[in-house]
């Protein structure tokens, strides 16, 4: 016994060293941490793909096709599912939808429930009478005996059904709503946790919520009743501010007579402002970064101003007797524009100035900009166009309008001829003839010469992407774009600027961009051209 314990304490011994060693090895360190930092960045990106952005389409599958009682969907990647045995089919949000079918005990009773994309019950026939999606398929108003309740999309009871009526409030891009109840002629007000906030017997109410602000969305709510607003935390179901009840009330700021006072995303006051009686007082609020907050005086005689600039910690930054203008370029940096006696000067995020002599801002596009443009002071109706470090990229310039992140510019000519032109990153200048149209989106910049039926697609930084091809545009996303040609319709990558399919006019059906599928008499087919589905013929 003495021996073998020996033994394996010998041998746990040398298995320490020579793990020891190992781990001193620097390929096996580099190795361990090589594994730590993806670890690290799979768990980021898990974080920002579960908090991003509300409004993209979640788990989506949308259907595409019903042959034979066989429901045919496709996801945002092109890949397809078929479902069977049901009567009806929705779209899938949250990777989930409401089917019917009919019921096995009576055949002309008509059944509703709740599955995943695996075809699993989430909620099982016959447990509510009919659904309704709400909120983008985040919940389902659901019926049950003529009374009303909200489940969320994993089943999940968030109001008993147990009321008349429920409506459902949602403001600009808050993500958390109210839903109204009512019941026995009361009104309650209850949040996505199933906790109510409020109830009233006045059918003379509204909601409203403040507005975004902090890179983040607020919880603060009001709701008025008989003219009375009462402030109220959306998630908590706190009541704020109670003793100031005629306030105006956005981004988290309280504006009152003689003070204006700041609150973070939590509603915990962050910093409050006198201002003079002798000031009327104005704030805004910049790219969900910065407030401005505006004070005048005109009583006196002469007018009066200051205006004084905060981040989003509500610390002051920046104050001026001149007007403040913050802008936007395209890459989403800010920079603050005063115009003064003698110019302009351009104030960066890192309080370095550069003052540009002879011109002044007027005020005009304050968002994703690639230049700025400057009257000239001895001739106002010229203008001259700059980039952000003050240098001068176009002059004599007699009319422009903000295209996107482009710049659409006209100059007239000695015979009094209008030369138009887009001017783009990297200071790029692509001539316009008379009869070409500029349109934007998201992504580039298209120019059709309806003249000479030719459509070409360049980027923000001016690289051409689609020179001068034959037709019209149909459609176009992030991808792709699809121009008319006689009787085709050829589709493009904007990408590479290549083809990549074409479709006869007189097949074509339907197109649906959100899950990129066009619909054709032979089937579906993705914009890269890749056949998604056949129809039998």
């Amino acid at each position: 016994m003495d021996r073998n314990g020996t033994s394996k304490n010998n041998t746990d011994k040398k298995s320490n060293i020579t793990l020891k060693k190992i781990l001193r090895r620097p390929i096996v360190r580099l190795f361990i941490l090589i594994v730590v930092i993806v670890a690290i960045v799979l768990i980021v990106r898990n974080c920002f793909k579960s908090n991003g952005n509300e409004n993209e389409l979640i788990g989506y599958q949308k259907l595409i096709n019903v042959t034979d009682n066989t429901y045919t969907f496709v996801d945002l990647d092109g890949n397809t599912k078929t479902y069977e045995g049901y009567t009806s089919m929705d779209d899938f949000y949250y990777d989930v939808t409401c089917v019917s079918k009919l019921s096995e005990e009576d055949n002309t009773v008509t059944q509703m429930a709740l599955i995943n994309k695996n075809n699993k019950s989430i909620v099982n026939f016959g447990e509510y009478d009919s659904y309704v999606q709400v909120v983008g398929g985040k919940y389902y108003k659901v019926e049950k005996d003529g009374k009303y309740g909200v489940i969320n999309y994993d089943g999940k009871i968030i109001i008993n059904p147990e009321y008349d009526y429920i409506s459902i409030t949602t403001v600009q891009e808050a993500t958390e709503v109210v839903f109204e109840c009512q019941k026995e002629n009361k009104y309650y007000f209850i949040n996505e946790q199933g906790k109510t906030i409020m109830e009233t017997e006045s059918a003379l109410h509204s909601i409203s919520y403040s507005n975004k602000f902090n890179s983040e969305y607020d919880t603060v709510i009001y709701i008025s009743v008989d003219g009375v607003k009462r402030y109220f935390n959306l998630v908590t179901g706190e009541e704020l501010f109670a003793d100031k009840q005629d306030v105006n009330f956005s981004y988290n700021i309280l504006k009152e007579e003689g003070k204006i006072s700041f609150y973070d995303k939590n509603t915990k006051l962050k910093t409050e402002i006198d201002t003079s009686a002798d000031y009327s007082a104005d704030v805004r609020v910049y790219f969900k970064k910065y407030v401005v907050l505006e004070q005048k005086n005109v009583t006196s005689g002469t007018r009066e101003y200051k205006y004084t600039v905060y981040d989003s910690d509500f610390k002051q930054i920046l104050e001026s007797e001149s007007k403040i203008n913050p802008v936007q370029d395209i890459e989403g940096n800010v920079y603050f524009i005063i115009n003064e006696n003698n110019g302009v000067k351009i104030i960066n995020e890192n309080k370095k100035e550069k003052v540009i002599e002879g011109y002044e801002f007027n005020g005009a596009s304050t968002n994703n900009l690639q230049f700025l443009v400057l009257n000239s002071i001895e001739d106002t109706n010229k203008y001259e166009v700059f980039n952000f470090n003050g240098k001068q990229i176009i002059t004599d310039v007699n009319e422009y309008t903000q295209k996107g992140s482009g710049l659409l510019i006209g100059k007239y000519d000695e015979s009094g001829n209008l030369a138009r032109s887009l001017v783009l990153g990297n200071e790029q200048l692509i001539a316009l003839g008379t009869e070409d149209n500029v349109l934007a989106n998201d992504y580039y910049l298209t120019i059709e010469d309806t003249k000479n039926l030719k459509v070409s697609v360049v980027d923000f930084e001016g690289n051409i992407k689609l020179d001068k091809v034959n037709g019209t545009k149909v459609f176009y996303n992030e991808k792709y774009i699809g121009i008319q040609d006689g009787d085709n319709v050829n589709v493009y990558s904007v990408k590479s600027g290549k083809q990549t399919y074409a479709y006869p006019l007189s097949e074509y059906i339907n197109r649906d961009e959100t899950v990129s599928v066009v619909e054709l008499t032979t089937g579906f087919y993705g914009f890269d051209g890749k056949q998604i589905l056949q129809k039998q013929q």
